[in-house]
């Protein structure tokens, strides 16, 4: 008798790739409490800008954080908080075995001298971090994928354990572009999907999460906070800065980050949506979540946490991303604010008020110019 052996090689089991730690500041405050305070309970913290002149704009608001109560902090100094938070709430030992990937603003030389990198290697010392470091510029689409880089960096192997996120402070020259695009909201509120909404405005955020592999928590003893079970880049390049009408590039990342993490629309829960409250975007948004999520659509819950926070340009996603991880750690869902008259061209299932709600599978959607899109599906861990 003989024995036949194979010679296939058995297909590798993809690392998991977790979040151990994170560390956060919005207009809030600094920390996870002053976030959920604030962002779950519907309270937006938009308030008239002191930081620079705005006398000149079609309004005086965006949600910023009082400097008095900081000392001024600048955008290496709450993005070295953040990540100071996170590392300590993982309880990480060893910072210098950590690269560090960073979303930050591209900044007008004639405004700020200093390079964006030069911003992340200035953050990277502070905390003691090693390399690489790398640093994402694309807009609103920045920290998401900043995520999504370091997530790929733990799934590869390349690291074990790697520090992502991204900082933004309200600043004259981003304030002053909007307003000349005739973006910022006239009367002071960001109404994501409501039809009487007026535009978007600004608010300060940053967020750091500590990604890394099972193997490595284990071997740590550490507990994880929730998983990344997929995520997704895409690019549908329709226009340089309007969003493909039928929102092609946000179902394709929305379909790719169900299809990467195994589950089907009918097991997500909540998305926590890009949610500018601009007619374009909104539209866009919602006919793309229709397209991924088809007959489900109408289960799953979907709140514009924007309308609390501002617009963290660059940082959103990060920042978004660690309100959808509170959303599923305390089976709360944030509400859109101020949504009373919700659009009915592609009616989805609003969250209009906090709602108590179990949270397996969680998805936080951005979109940015160019027909950049990305997403970031989290799970219960």
């Amino acid at each position: 008798m003989t024995t036949e052996v194979s010679t296939e090689v058995p297909a590798e089991v993809p690392t998991e790739v977790y979040v151990s730690g994170y560390g956060v500041f919005s207009a809030f405050g600094f920390g996870p409490k002053a976030l959920f305070d604030g962002v779950f309970s519907g309270s937006p913290a938009f308030r008239p800008v002191t930081r620079f002149d705005v006398s000149h704009c079609r309004t005086d608001r965006a949600a910023t954080y009082q400097e008095e109560e900081v000392n001024s902090p600048g955008t290496v100094d709450v993005a070295s908080a953040c990540g100071r938070e996170a590392l300590e709430m993982a309880g990480w030992r060893s910072p210098a075995e950590l690269p560090l990937i960073l979303a930050t603003k591209l900044r007008a030389p004639s405004v700020e001298p200093e390079p964006p990198a030069e911003l992340t290697e200035r953050v990277a010392d502070r905390l003691g971090l090693g390399r690489p470091r790398r640093t994402f510029v694309n807009a609103c689409c920045a920290a998401t994928n900043a995520i999504i880089h370091g997530a790929q960096l733990v799934r590869a192997g390349v690291t074990s354990a790697v520090l992502v996120g991204g900082a933004f402070l309200v600043d004259r020259q981003a304030f002053n572009l909007f307003d000349a695009a005739q973006a910022l909201a006239v009367d002071g509120r960001v109404r994501p999907f409501d039809q009487d909404r007026q535009g978007v405005l600004l608010g300060d955020g940053a967020a750091m999460l500590l990604l890394e592999s099972g193997e490595s928590m284990r071997a740590r003893g550490a507990e994880p906070l929730a998983r990344l079970a997929g995520w997704a880049m895409t690019d549908d390049a329709f226009h340089v800065a309007k969003p493909h009408e039928q929102g092609a590039g946000v179902a394709a990342a929305v379909t790719e980050a169900l299809h990467r993490s195994g589950i089907g629309a009918d097991q997500l829960t909540y998305v926590n949506a890009h949610g500018t409250g601009t007619p374009l975007n909104d539209a866009s948004e919602a006919a793309g979540l229709h397209t991924a999520l088809g007959r489900h659509t109408e289960k799953v819950l979907v709140s514009g946490t924007k309308s609390t926070t501002g617009h963290a340009l660059e940082a959103s996603g990060a920042l978004e991303s660690v309100i959808t991880l509170l959303a599923i750690r305390s089976a709360v869902l944030p509400p859109t604010a101020g949504l009373s008259r919700p659009d009915t061209r592609h009616p989805l299932r609003h969250v209009s008020a906090p709602e108590r709600v179990d949270v397996p599978y969680a998805l936080s959607l951005n979109s940015s110019v160019g027909g950049v899109n990305a997403a970031i599906l989290l799970a219960a861990a």
